[in-house]
């Protein structure tokens, strides 16, 4: 493995890291009194005004050219990205177990991000991705099969619409080359919010300040760890591995959630949980790992 494919799991890592935070948070922010397309549009409003502090402060210019040059691949990429994303991803963590949400948000993202570019690079599934997407999908229902049972209809369809949004997300992104740079970030970020404020306008909920100074915390933090530090770490990544990668580490997060319940809320990891992050992994080694190698052994074992 190279050193660049390192530095992008890295970043990939941390995305899954800091993503395996958005449930417990968002559910607390609920039972404060916030809806869910509250939650959604203050947690990028608040983490819009940390960006623009910085970035005015020093890269102005930068922004200004980045959204000049390129701002119709960067408002696609925060329509899918963020607004698709956000809104229905806070919404089924509404209606259905937070693990729940995660799988079936990481489950339909993998099969969209593999679907999608090979139909943009106008090629078939290869055998190997297709064991990763088997694999994948069958260790994280190990991971939550306790919970397949609990979620209504409504919360399933909102969590499998953010797995789309978040698969073509990743796939563009690479594509369009929009980059990895906190003006990058930022100007997601803005059409982004934007797009969550129009949608709040048509389906307005009350905000009271009551609420709001109530969550400061989640709200703060939802802001700095997910919004800020995820997206940045996962378009960082993806401008130095494959976006069938990320999507594949990023898998991972379901494990970090289990182990943060475990730390936050004294919830013990099943068996089944256990096997089905072995699987994950395993299915990710697949997926990267150069067989080249073993195949020069072999011909010089033959030869």
């Amino acid at each position: 493995m190279s050193r660049t494919w390192i530095v992008g799991a890295f970043f990939a890592t941390l995305a899954a890291i800091f993503n395996a935070t958005v449930g417990v948070m968002s559910v607390s922010l609920f039972n404060n009194g916030l809806a869910p397309q509250s939650v959604a549009f203050l947690k990028c409003i608040i983490a819009l005004v940390m960006l623009l502090l910085y970035v005015i402060s020093f890269k102005r210019k930068e922004l200004k050219n980045k959204i000049l040059t390129k701002w119709k691949p960067i408002s696609i990429c925060a329509f899918f990205g963020f607004f698709i994303l956000y809104t229905f991803e806070t919404k089924a963590y509404d209606t259905l177990n937070v693990a729940v949400v995660v799988f079936i948000l990481f489950g339909s993202s993998m099969i969209t991000t593999f679907i999608l570019s090979c139909l943009l690079d106008r090629r078939m599934i290869k055998f190997r991705e297709l064991v990763s997407i088997v694999l994948s999908i069958t260790g994280l229902s190990l991971i939550f099969s306790y919970d397949l049972g609990d979620e209504s209809f409504n919360g399933l369809v909102n969590a499998t619409f953010s797995g789309f949004g978040y698969g073509v997300f990743l796939v563009l992104s690479k594509r369009y080359q929009i980059g990895s740079s906190i003006t990058t970030l930022t100007s997601l970020m803005m059409f982004g919010t934007f797009y969550l404020f129009i949608y709040w306008l048509i389906f307005p909920s009350e905000i009271s300040l009551g609420s709001i100074a109530e969550s400061s915390f989640y709200l703060l933090a939802l802001a700095i760890l997910p919004t800020i530090g995820g997206f940045y770490c996962t378009i960082k990544s993806l401008s130095l591995i494959k976006s069938e990668s990320v999507q594949l580490i990023e898998l991972s997060e379901p494990v970090f959630a289990i182990a943060f319940s475990f730390l936050f809320l004294s919830q013990i990891m099943t068996f089944n949980q256990a096997v089905g992050g072995v699987v994950i992994v395993i299915s990710i080694l697949i997926h990267e790992m150069e067989f080249g190698i073993f195949k020069r052994k072999i011909y010089k074992a033959l030869g």
